[in-house]
């Protein structure tokens, strides 16, 4: 059962990172423990001290910010110096 349900959660996930790309969906991943957290003092009745709660409503607010960020892509005068970086290094070879 453990190993149907992560398969799925595993198309699932790296399905919304194609759709909203890796730099924006994979900051969710951070608001994961925040919501274990909450979850945890629902259901289980686990003490969550204020200073915990303070910190996650900081992260949240982070990632928010994150997401509504502007990305852009990089000037292709960059790319074009990155590439011929690259091509002047060449292939290592392991001895």
């Amino acid at each position: 059962m453990t190993l149907f349900s992560q398969f799925i959660g595993f198309f699932a996930w790296y399905a919304g990172l194609a759709m909203g790309g890796i730099g924006r969906v994979g900051q969710v991943q951070l608001l994961q423990i925040f919501f274990t957290m909450a979850l945890s003092a629902l259901f289980f009745g686990e003490h969550v001290s204020t200073t915990t709660w303070i910190y996650a409503a900081a992260v949240i607010v982070t990632v928010m910010i994150g997401r509504k960020a502007a990305v852009r892509a990089a000037p292709l005068a960059a790319h074009s110096a990155n590439a011929a970086a690259v091509t002047k290094i060449g292939p290592t070879t392991a001895r």
